[in-house]
């Protein structure tokens, strides 16, 4: 090969390799929050839940308070079941599974060898359903319209008869969201693990840890 071709195909390749990072870094100003980048949606998934974390603590705080002494009248009968629900909903579905997405979708691309998770648009929009879902759940604390069933929802304490309101289709609404989200995010990260290998990893020579996202 001439040197010529040599330095021609290094002129492509470097050029091409400007493009992609182009692609790759984060956008500047408002369209930072347009990002596609899979670290940077794994940290506001993990910023998300820990600030979610934080608001079911300070729900378990107020319930805390509430049970310190006998015949406490800090809180109301119902805003104390809309505090236990929305406790036991945020940890469970805004704070327990989020994080594991978001440790996964920082931290696989580069235990398969991969540069992105092999579809960046579904992973935004992963967070952002997670985000409105989360919100939705519980911003509605604020306005008493909470459910207030628990947050297994179990009828009969989640029928008409026994809990009346707009708290059980709040909540019902909120984790349609949040699960979409979730259902997106596993498909990315089952598809990531089968397809965005590094050449000559089979799949019985991946890290436990995809192992486990996969199982």
């Amino acid at each position: 090969m001439s040197a010529a071709v040599k330095a021609r195909s290094r002129e492509e390749y470097k050029a091409q390799e400007e493009r992609l990072r182009a692609v790759w870094a984060n956008p500047a100003g408002w369209r930072y929050w347009t990002s596609v980048n899979n670290y940077q949606i794994g940290l506001w998934y993990g910023s998300a839940a820990f600030a979610f974390m934080l608001f079911a603590g300070v729900l378990a705080l107020l319930m805390r308070l509430q049970l310190a002494v006998p015949d406490n009248d800090f809180l109301s009968a119902d805003f104390f079941n809309q505090a236990f629900t929305l406790h036991g909903t945020v940890m469970m579905f805004l704070f327990a599974v989020p994080i594991f997405e978001a440790v996964a979708i920082f931290l696989l691309p580069p235990m398969l060898g991969a540069r992105e998770m092999p579809f960046p648009r579904l992973g935004a929009f992963s967070f952002w359903s997670f985000l409105l879902g989360g919100i939705f759940v519980c911003g509605s604390i604020f306005f008493n319209a909470a459910p207030s069933a628990g947050w297994f929802m179990y009828p009969p304490l989640a029928t008409d008869k026994e809990f009346s309101g707009i708290g059980a289709d709040i909540w019902l609404l909120g984790l349609s969201f949040i699960e979409v989200a979730s259902i997106a995010a596993a498909v990315e990260l089952i598809v990531g693990i089968m397809k965005c290998r590094a050449p000559g990893m089979r799949i019985n020579l991946m890290p436990l840890f995809a192992w486990y996202l996969l199982i």
